[in-house]
C-alpha cells in the first residue's frame, strides 16, 4: 500500500532492522519469505529439523490425503473453498478457490499422544476487474478438525478461522497460505486427528 515498509525475501523483522533469516540444513524458507520451515520428510524440532519416523510419514501422507478429499468432496457438493461475489459499483467478480492443505502434529515427547496441530491452507484469489484502481479482497478461511482421545468417550470437533487482505489490481490473481493451530490438553492425550471441512470465502469488496 505504499505508507509502511517491509523486509525483502529472505529476511525478518526486528525493531527497525532487517536480519536475514538462519535457515537449518533440511529447511526451506516459508511461503511469505520471513522465517523457515522444515522440507517435506522433516519435523521441527527447537531450531533443527530431523527426520519424521515411518510411523510419522505414514500418518502425515494419510491426513494429507484427507484434506485433498474432503476439498474435493465438498467441491462436488459445490460448498467447497471456491467462492465467487460481485463488486456492486463495477460488477467485477472475485473468487477464492483454496489449492492445497497440510496438516502436521506434533506428538508430545514419550507420551505418544498429540499435543498439538498445524494446519496449513493454500489458496488463490482472482478478479476480472477492468478498472484502472484496485479492489481490496478479504478472504476467511475456516478449518474444523474432529479428534479422538484415550481418555475422552466419543469424537470431538474444533474449529479455527483466519482472514487476510488482498489488493487485486485489474485481471490480477494473488496465491497465499493461511496457518491454524489447535492445541489439546494433555489430559485427554488425543491419539487420531482428521480434518471434517475446510472452506474460504470471500468476507468484503472495496473498490480503491
Amino acid at each position: 500500500l505504499g505508507n509502511s515498509w517491509e523486509c525483502k525475501k529472505g529476511y525478518r523483522r526486528s525493531g527497525n532492522q532487517c536480519l536475514a533469516v538462519q535457515i537449518p540444513k533440511n529447511a526451506q524458507l516459508s511461503y511469505l519469505g520471513n522465517s523457515w520451515e522444515c522440507k517435506k520428510g522433516y519435523r521441527r524440532s527447537g531450531n533443527l529439523c530431523i527426520p519424521m519416523s515411518q510411523t510419522e510419514l505414514k500418518k502425515q501422507r494419510e491426513l494429507e490425503q484427507a484434506i485433498l478429499m474432503e476439498i474435493e468432496r465438498r467441491k462436488n457438493q459445490g460448498v467447497s473453498g471456491h467462492d465467487c461475489e460481485t463488486e456492486y459499483r463495477t460488477n467485477a467478480e472475485v473468487c477464492v478457490e483454496i489449492t492445497g492443505g497440510d496438516l502436521d502434529c506434533s506428538e508430545s515427547y514419550g507420551m505418544g499422544y498429540y499435543r498439538d496441530c498445524d494446519v496449513e491452507l493454500s489458496y488463490d484469489v482472482d478478479t476480472d476487474y477492468q478498472g484502472g484502481s484496485y479492489l481490496d479482497v478479504e478472504v476467511e478461511c475456516t478449518i474444523e478438525i474432529e479428534y479422538k482421545g484415550r481418555q475422552i468417550y466419543s469424537t470431538q470437533s474444533d474449529s479455527n478461522f483466519e482472514d487476510k487482505s488482498h489488493s487485486l489490481y485489474a485481471h490480477e490473481s494473488d496465491s497465499n497460505t493461511m496457518n491454524f493451530n489447535f492445541s489439546f490438553s494433555s489430559y485427554k492425550e488425543i491419539t487420531s486427528v482428521k480434518i471434517s471441512s475446510a472452506e474460504c470465502e470471500i468476507k468484503s469488496i472495496d473498490l480503491y
